[in-house]
C-alpha cells in the first residue's frame, strides 16, 4: 500500500491532505468553535462569502432586489453567463443560434463538445483518440484507462486496494476513510 501522511483533527477525523483538514475545521468539526461563518439577515449562514453573496442575489427572501438577468422570451436567469448561453443556444426568439456542426451531421452548442465528439465518437474520423488496455478494453481518456488498470483490469496482478478491518475493500483511499467515519461497524477503531 502506498504510504501517505495523515492529518488528524481533534475530533478524530483523519484526512489525507492538509487542505481537507482545514476545510473540515472551517465547516464541519463539532469541536471547533471559531468556524468562519457569514450570516445573512434571514438566518442562513455560509462558510464562504461568495456563497452568501450568491444566496442574497438569488434566493434570500428578505432581499428586496434580486439580481436577475431576463431574456426577451420571458425566461429569467440568476447569472449572466446562463443568459448568454441560453441566447446563444436555446432562445426561441434568436434567429441565429451559435452551433458547432460536425461533418457527420451532429450539432453541438460548444466548440469543446464538438472537439470531444471528433476525438472520441465521430464515425467519419478515421483516427480516434483511444486508450486501449492489453485486456481488450478501450477508453476515451488516459485517466479512465489508468483507473481501469489500477482497479479492474483482469491482466493486472497487483490492484490497488484499501481494505478495512471489518472486511470491506475499497479502490480509493478517500472511500475507505469515508466508510470508517460513517458506516464501518468497527467505527471505534482509529484510522
Amino acid at each position: 500500500m502506498p504510504k501517505t501522511s495523515k492529518h488528524e483533527c481533534k475530533c478524530g477525523s483523519v484526512f489525507t491532505t492538509k487542505s481537507n483538514l482545514a476545510k473540515h475545521k472551517r465547516t464541519a468539526c463539532p469541536l471547533e468553535t471559531d468556524k468562519i461563518r457569514f450570516p445573512c439577515e434571514c438566518g442562513s449562514t455560509f462558510t464562504k462569502k461568495c456563497h452568501l453573496s450568491h444566496h442574497k442575489r438569488t434566493a434570500c427572501q428578505l432581499e428586496a432586489v434580486k439580481i436577475r438577468f431576463p431574456c426577451e422570451c420571458g425566461r429569467i436567469f440568476t447569472q449572466k453567463g446562463h443568459l448568454v448561453n441560453h441566447k446563444r443556444t436555446a432562445c426561441p426568439l434568436q434567429t441565429v443560434k451559435i452551433r458547432f456542426p460536425c461533418e457527420c451531421g451532429s450539432v453541438f452548442t460548444t466548440k469543446g463538445r464538438l472537439a470531444n465528439h471528433k476525438r472520441t465518437a465521430c464515425p467519419l474520423q478515421t483516427v480516434k483518440i483511444r486508450f486501449p488496455c492489453e485486456c481488450g478494453s478501450v477508453f476515451t481518456t488516459k485517466g479512465r484507462l489508468a483507473n481501469h488498470k489500477r482497479t479492474a483490469c483482469p491482466l493486472q496482478t497487483v490492484k490497488i486496494r484499501f481494505p478495512c478491518e471489518c472486511g470491506s475493500v475499497f479502490t480509493r483511499k478517500d472511500s475507505l476513510a469515508k466508510h470508517k467515519r460513517a458506516t464501518c461497524p468497527l467505527k471505534k477503531v482509529k484510522l
